[in-house]
């Protein structure tokens, strides 16, 4: 071997070791930046997708013009070009948190009132650091081959050594960095890792001639048949993008469920998910030239990685109904860190998500090896294919997410995208002779389809029921499912989480009345979160109260509540939702208060887990400020005080702090608490009456407010909290990392 086959060899690792850097610092980013710009955008599933488009759509835009400009390079320039764009990212990255907080968060929010203005501000936010991370396969890949004899190889280890990086990245990140250090000090670290991934780039840059591999343009004409085969498997990879990105939306419901949706459910598949994808890569690339048929073999694997989604999904069902794995995963705390739940989180994503992750990942390394032909065209057909492969996720992502579990849920989902790649099975079997081994399983398969339990049942049994009614419904924002003990008692269970019950609970009765009973005069109230309706319902038992509004994020809530009603429940809920005193709108409570003109009186959150997903943009100091600006003078926020964290960041906001536990009331004047007072206003007939109507337990109720301590803890002015929780660093959300 050479000197100089030595030095290429050489130079090539450290350049796939700076792209897995690259990979990692990307999905830091994502998870971060996701966040961040969800505060101007809104926390529901529409505004989350509008960022996921917006981010997908820049990396399109990269890799569509540096593949077109990649074929000009030489390979020094096209390393020079990938490195540069390592900087611009980290750039913009140091700039990112004051851009994204700073300026479209604090500044634009007023705008964001329309979904369009919402992803055309977005997407303009993440341009320039998406359209320079779309540009690095094509420039890199450029940089690293030199001939088109393995290309598709060499291509196939670039990109699944990139998709190691962002599996572990996603990991890293969303487990570690975000839950030690906050939102702004993790993008930092990814900042670090793409100047430490230039300079080692333009440190090999040095050492490859200027001219090496230049293109020339007189280079012969393509032919239309090749440029053909390029367009058709560009096709075929924007379906199979769909489809994996499809699936990852059907994995993250699933599992997110199952672990009850906390702020590390969704890092642990995405990152589950892009480890399996980047096995799947780096074999299929390291295998690519035993594959005498790319698109056989191709159509195979799409058949093949849906197969295994379906199987995981039939095992998760069958196992809990075999006792295999527990009934009881909504209703115990799985995400406790204890070793032997950490095992069965694994198990389930090691049955649910690796396997058709790894399967999906053969598909990229053998498109290369069908469409790389020409070395002066390499870096516009990797382009071309990369940009096939996002759009496809983009339309996954949405169709997804906003359509199809809207129409059939999780499990109509699946079997509709089972049956997609079904059909590319299909399609090679009947064609080719050779697989008619394949006749069985295809059978199996199909009989898998048609017996798939239904979506009702699907989620009945996973919340650990067998013949107990249940009222379910899902759609895009999540999952309800209420646990019918009779006709008119019940348990809710939103996420996976048991947030409430029918007859409503005490704390929820007592969060939603303590603040209209304090004011004297709470004409207008606002309560973010609905549940069952108890907080909302209790708020609205002030005679002098006019208008209640209630804002709830996950729509099949409230659809819950309707059929309830329907099927003859009271309980107070049809009350709530007939009444013209009450208002409820499906929304995001933070999103709509800060854009709600409306001064309130009384301002309430229900009962909100503090580990559930999102919940520190309802914990943190400036959601309390966001607060304390929408309150009428006098008027009267009132927060479930979950931890003494929750409490250090309310005292830090609110000059006037009184604590009736569980409940803290803030103000900007002296509250008006008195026992006295308000047991005397319970005993109104009208008051009374109110609860009696939905089953309040009133006795139980008052002895709750005779009992509970009484604590003045600010008294005129703030009290600094040592560490609390911030829309940089929502600490109580992140509850893995505190000691």
């Amino acid at each position: 071997m050479t000197t100089a086959l030595r030095d290429d060899r050489a130079r090539r690792s450290v350049l796939f070791g700076l792209f897995f850097l690259s990979g990692a610092a990307a999905l830091i980013y994502q998870t971060a930046w996701h966040r961040l710009l969800g505060l101007f955008a809104g926390a529901d599933t529409i505004a989350a997708a509008l960022v996921v488009g917006a981010f997908l759509l820049g990396l399109g835009i990269g890799s569509l013009l540096a593949g077109l400009y990649a074929d000009r390079l030489s390979r020094r320039a096209a390393l020079l070009a990938f490195a540069l764009c390592e900087v611009g990212i980290a750039v913009f990255a140091v700039a990112s948190p004051w851009l994204y907080y700073d300026v479209i968060y604090r500044e634009l929010l007023p705008l964001a009132a329309s979904r369009g203005v919402i992803f055309f501000v977005v997407f303009a936010g993440l341009l320039w650091p998406t359209f320079l991370m779309g540009c690095s396969l094509p420039f890199l890949s450029k940089a690293v081959v030199s001939e088109i004899a393995g290309s598709a190889q060499l291509i196939g280890w670039l990109y699944g050594l990139n998709t190691l990086g962002a599996g572990v990245g996603a990991f890293v990140g969303g487990w570690f960095l975000i839950g030690t250090l906050g939102f702004d000090k993790a993008i930092y670290v990814g900042a670090a890792l793409n100047l430490a991934v230039a300079v080692g780039g333009l440190l090999l840059a040095r050492g490859l001639d200027l001219a090496a591999g230049a293109v020339r343009r007189a280079a012969p004409r393509r032919e239309a048949s090749d440029g053909g085969v390029v367009w058709r498997w560009s096709l075929l990879v924007f379906i199979s993008g769909f489809l994996i990105v499809a699936l990852q939306i059907v994995w993250y419901r699933l599992i997110g469920v199952l672990l009850q949706s906390n702020g590390y459910s969704f890092s642990l598949v995405l990152s589950v998910f892009l480890l399996g994808d980047a096995a799947g890569l780096l074999v299929g690339a390291r295998t690519i030239d035993r594959i005498a048929d790319p698109r056989r073999f191709f159509f195979l694997m799409q058949g093949i990685a849906t197969a295994l989604a379906l199987a995981g999904a039939w095992f998760v069902y069958w196992a809990i109904g075999a006792g295999v794995l527990p009934n009881s995963f909504v209703d115990r705390d799985i995400m406790s860190g204890r070793p032997g739940d950490v095992a069965m989180i694994a198990f389930l994503l090691l049955i649910v998500v690796l396997p058709a992750s790894f399967i999906m990942g053969f598909s990229f390394p053998v498109v290369q090896k069908a469409v790389q032909r020409d070395i002066d065209r390499l870096g516009e057909r990797v382009g071309l294919v990369q940009l096939a492969n996002i759009v496809g996720n983009s339309a996954g992502s949405l169709v997804a997410g906003l359509l199809l579990l809207d129409l059939a849920g999780t499990a109509g989902t699946l079997v509709l995208l089972v049956a997609i790649g079904l059909g590319f099975a299909l399609l090679q079997i009947v064609s080719a002779p050779a697989t008619r081994w394949a006749y069985p399983p295809a059978i199996l398969l199909i009989l898998g389809l048609a017996l798939f339990p239904p979506n009702r049942d699907f989620w009945r049994r996973l919340h650990g029921l067998t013949a107990e009614p249940a009222i379910v419904a899902e759609d895009k924002t999540g999952l309800s499912l209420l646990k019918m003990a009779n006709p008119q008692d019940g348990r809710l269970y939103i996420q996976g989480h048991s947030q409430s019950r029918l007859p409503f609970d005490t704390v929820h009765a007592f969060l939603g009345a303590i603040g209209p009973l304090t004011h004297g005069d709470p004409k207008r109230v606002l309560v973010i979160g609905s549940g069952t309706g108890g907080t909302p319902y209790a708020a609205g038992l002030n005679p002098a109260t006019e208008r209640v509004r209630v804002i709830e994020i996950v729509a099949p809530v409230i659809e819950t509540l309707h059929r309830y009603v329907d099927d003859k429940g009271r309980s107070g809920v049809d009350s709530l939702l007939k009444s013209p005193k009450f208002e409820i709108v499906v929304a995001d409570g933070r999103h709509t208060l800060a854009l709600d003109p409306v001064r309130y009186d009384v301002i309430e959150a229900d009962a909100i887990l503090p580990k559930t997903a999102l919940s520190g943009l309802l914990n943190s100091r400036e959601f309390f400020q966001q607060v304390r600006s929408k309150l009428a003078p006098g008027g009267i926020y009132v927060q479930w005080a979950p931890t003494e964290r929750t409490v250090e960041t309310f005292r830090s906001v609110f000059p006037y702090v009184t604590m009736i536990h569980p409940a803290l009331l803030g103000s900007d004047r002296p509250i008006p608490y008195s026992r006295e007072k308000i047991l005397a206003l319970l005993a109104r007939p009208e008051i009374d009456g109110h609860l009696a109507a939905a089953r309040v337990d009133r006795g139980e109720l008052r002895k709750w407010i005779e009992d509970k301590k009484i604590e003045v803890l600010n008294d005129g002015k703030t009290v600094p909290a040592r560490a609390p929780n911030t829309d940089f660093f929502p600490r109580d959300e992140y509850y893995l990392n505190r000691p």
